[in-house]
């Protein structure tokens, strides 16, 4: 894992040494994060184009804990727990094991990952929009995504100035079989509890 951090970490210096445009570079930080850093609930609206947007809760305490609640449609619930998926088709009062998954793999796959990605972010742009009245910094940019397949992208974040706590952020994909709009609103959730199945 640390080895995988400190590559990542060699690799960005090299990404940002080529740029001297601070929106870039703190695009690039707010892109590299995995988490906030505090437990979190977010409402996530995903919609592919030429059919019906879908939504659902996703509540986060840590990267080996959190659970994806299907709102519309309503589906099974997913639960993450200690290296564990879980799937519940009762709204949370029974869990069945889906699958074992190995965290260190995949929190390292995924360092690595947008440490590629990285690289090709572009057209940085950073300004500032109000939500409820209140002003919040916003940061967008174009990047590839090649996990997978490859797609082009268009990301933004609306950043709170007092705490540097991502508020929203956008996630607009293509690729050449499908596009897709993903919406993120996300609030602090200090007093999140979620299910320990044994």
């Amino acid at each position: 894992m640390k080895s995988a951090i400190a590559a990542a970490g060699i690799l960005l210096g090299t990404v940002q040494a080529g740029h001297a445009d601070p929106c870039h570079d703190r695009f690039v930080e707010l892109y590299m994060q995995l988490d906030q850093g505090v437990p979190t609930k977010t409402f996530v609206t995903t919609a592919f184009k030429g059919a019906p947007p879908m939504s659902n809760d996703f509540l986060y305490l840590n990267s080996d804990h959190h659970m994806s609640v299907p709102i519309n449609p309503p589906q099974a619930w997913v639960l993450t727990y200690q290296n564990v998926m879980y799937q519940s088709s009762d709204e949370g009062k029974s869990w069945a094991k889906v699958r074992d998954l190995d965290a260190s793999q995949n929190a390292e796959g995924a360092i690595a990952a947008k440490a590629e990605n990285a690289k090709t972010i572009r057209n940085a742009a950073c300004g500032t929009e109000e939500i409820d009245g209140v002003a919040h910094d916003t940061l967008e940019a174009d990047l590839t995504v090649s996990q997978g397949m490859v797609s082009e992208n268009h990301y933004k974040y609306w950043v709170r100035p007092d705490d540097g706590f991502i508020v929203k952020a956008t996630y607009d994909t293509k690729a050449p079989n499908f596009e897709m709009a993903i919406t993120q609103v996300i609030e602090k959730a200090p007093d999140l509890k979620l299910p320990t199945p044994e």
